[in-house]
């Protein structure tokens, strides 16, 4: 039962669940079929996709095959050569509508700013939807301040104003603004079309706030004409951009009876910014939010404010109720910490999640209590990475925070350094990087260490000890760094180039070159057609089944290697690791389970037209070309992943599942089904 003290009810009409229709947010992004499958001229300009070939692709632009030429251009999407460009913008002109939309999906994503003139042409001339969504889209990623007011005053199809909403917004993201630009938005936050609102209001949460300022009368009537809304989540960001107290009441009042649990996420966290007795009361009740997600989010941001009486007093009760999901009881540990350390450690004891005990162990980094330090120097040596990570990052904070020798420390993190894992690895270098811990060896030790790692399988680690040698100086770091930058992965030179250019005040530079494209896997086509155009990937977890269908032609080698490990049963058992509060559930971790494992080999980044909405199906990544096992699920629209992320699948049943996940939670069988047009034999 839980304690009277957190019994104030919430007024919440259905809050506990909230049905946001799963599907992709633009019909018109979703690539036509050309039959790859059953094309190996199509799967042989795939493979140059894969190698990276820009200027085979290029030359295919031309080829008299309106499917080769239009497929060439898809995969200059994700290959991104500069070079390309001027061909790319000739198929604008092509007779094939499908071949004029993947022309333009690939010059936005070349990021090349001189396309825009070539782009706002077409969209004067264009007539068909499908391509007209596609040059929209182009001009919001590339275009200049002339081609906004194109993509402003352009006569459209209703059935585009979202396109041109969204278009818009990412204007907004690379700060090309102006007061129509602003004007427009604010006009449409009430748009009938509810894509057209979500996009009109995502415009203002990714865009500079003295370019919208005059638009803040229709987002304060919006947000309170839209409970229930889902563009209101992002009106409440906006409200949270511009800070202002008469804005606390109505976030408050969102925070406790909006009926769509994303958006009192967002009003918790435009609250948490805002100062005064009305906000954190709001918190504090909200702590009791029947969603999980809200309850953490309210939980963290009260938590923020410090060990007040009152934070201290929830913080009790809630570790005191055992019905309460351990992510809101995580979220009240650093108040609890500091004065009443063996609260924490006895909280602690308790857990049976490592990822519960691992938050434990994070809190006890503002604590120099005798018995937390000790067990975090026993748990930084735990076989279990999760909890030495969390152990490591603390001790990292009661260092930095002073008053401690150095000896003790520093074998902490060279032990972890040495044990040569990604996750450990990851956190113990930066700390040696510190000046106190040169005289003890950190500099031969960090590039000792290096030596015995290798790209990509350990390029985050690398990456980190790249990193933190940039610091030291010790007499080796300069050789070393010129050497990564010189050959090895783009990822590690680029880290070795950005070290080194923090020293040109001590006159060192370098010349970048070499180098080249990482190694991966090759596309099994037989395996594809076995599997077909859209197999479905179903994830029976702790929270439910979730079905997802998978896009084979947007993504072949992403679907590959899904398909593959989904069927070996390597995700069976396999936890989400991560999950954002209305952003992302993510997972797929089978080889660590912390979030720092994969395959050995990775494989390609493959950019596709499909826009992430809710329910989509995404591959985390470490930078392009990154790609391994781990993958993830929207909780609600993220334009700022389109083009960036790989997008191959989306969510067709159990999008209520995807939002009730916390992280911990498990997939306890991952199959496949593959599409059942394929023919069977």
């Amino acid at each position: 039962m839980r304690p009277l003290l957190l019994l104030a009810a919430l007024a919440v009409a259905g809050c506990a669940s909230t049905a946001v229709p799963a599907g992709p947010p633009d019909a018109t992004a979703e690539r036509p079929s050309d039959g790859l499958l059953t094309r190996p001229d199509l799967q042989a300009l795939v493979d140059l996709q894969v190698r990276r070939d820009g200027a085979a692709l290029a030359r295919a632009l031309t080829n008299p095959d309106s499917l080769v030429r239009a497929r060439a251009a898809f995969a200059l999407g994700s290959v991104q050569d500069p070079a390309a460009v001027p061909a790319l913008r000739a198929l604008l002109d092509d007779p094939v509508p499908a071949v004029r939309a993947d022309a333009a999906f690939a010059i936005g994503q070349s990021a090349d700013t001189t396309a825009g003139v070539a782009l706002a042409f077409t969209l004067r001339r264009e007539a068909t939807p499908a391509v007209l969504a596609e040059v929209l889209d182009a001009l919001g990623k590339v275009g200049g301040l002339p081609d906004l007011g194109v993509v402003l005053t352009a006569p459209l199809p209703d059935a585009l104003e979202a396109a041109r909403a969204l278009a818009l917004a990412r204007f907004g993201m690379r700060g090309v603004v102006s007061d129509a630009w602003a004007a427009w938005l604010g006009s449409h936050l009430q748009d009938p079309d509810a894509a057209v609102r979500r996009a009109a209001a995502y415009g203002f949460t990714r865009s500079p706030m003295p370019a919208w300022a005059g638009q803040t009368d229709a987002i304060r009537a919006a947000f309170d004409a839209l409970p229930g809304d889902p563009a209101r989540a992002d009106l409440a960001r906006a409200l949270q951009t511009l800070d202002e107290p008469a804005d606390i009441p109505r976030l408050a009042d969102a925070l406790a009876t909006d009926p769509d649990w994303r958006t009192r996420v967002s009003a918790a966290r435009a609250l948490a910014e805002a100062d005064g007795v009305e906000a954190r009361g709001a918190l504090a009740r909200a702590v009791d939010d029947p969603n999980p997600h809200v309850a953490q989010t309210a939980a963290a941001l009260f938590a923020d404010a410090g060990p007040t009486p009152d934070a201290l007093d929830i913080a009790r009760a809630v570790l005191a109720d055992d019905d309460r999901p351990w992510p809101v009881q995580a979220a009240l540990l650093p108040v609890l910490a500091p004065a009443q350390p063996a609260l924490v450690l006895a909280w602690a004891d308790r857990q049976t999640d490592p990822f519960a005990q691992a938050a434990a162990l994070r809190a006890l980094g503002s604590t120099d209590d005798g018995a937390a330090l000790t067990r975090l120097f026993t748990d930084a040596r735990s076989d279990d990475t999760r909890l030495a990570t969390a152990a490591l990052g603390a001790l990292r904070e009661r260092w930095e925070s002073g008053g401690y020798g150095a000896r003790r420390f520093y074998e902490a993190y060279a032990h972890a350094l040495r044990r040569a894992d990604l996750a450990t690895t990851s956190a113990a270098a930066p700390a040696l990087a510190d000046s106190a811990f040169w005289p003890l060896g950190a500099g031969p030790l960090l590039r000792e260490v290096y030596a015995t790692l290798e790209a990509p399988t350990d390029v985050e680690p690398m990456a980190a000890i790249v990193q933190a040698v940039g610091k030291v100086r010790d007499g080796g770091e300069i050789d070393f760094l010129v050497g990564v930058a010189l050959a090895g992965h783009p990822v590690l030179r680029l880290a070795a180039r950005d070290a080194l250019n923090d020293r040109l005040s001590e006159g060192v530079d370098v010349e970048l070159s070499g180098g080249g494209t990482p190694g991966t896997t090759s596309v099994d086509w037989v395996h594809l057609a076995q599997v077909g155009r859209h197999p479905r990937l179903i994830l029976d977890t702790d929270r439910g089944t979730v079905v997802l269908e998978l896009d084979t032609e947007a993504a072949p080698q992403t679907v590959q290697r899904i398909t593959t490990t989904a069927s070996q049963g390597l995700y069976d058992g396999v936890p989400f690791h991560r999950v954002v509060a209305n952003f992302v559930v993510q997972g797929g971790d089978y080889a660590r389970r912390d979030g720092y494992g994969g395959p050995d080999t990775a494989i390609r980044s493959e950019f596709t037209r499909l826009r992430y909405g809710t329910g989509t199906l995404g591959m985390a990544s470490s930078g392009k070309d990154t790609e391994g096992s781990q993958f993830f699920v929207t909780h609600s629209p993220q334009p700022h992943l389109d083009g960036r992320y790989t997008a191959f699948g989306q969510v067709v049943d159990g999008q209520d599942v995807v939002d009730q996940i916390l992280q911990g939670d498990v997939v306890r069988r991952a199959r496949i089904v593959r599409d059942p047009t394929v023919p069977r034999r």
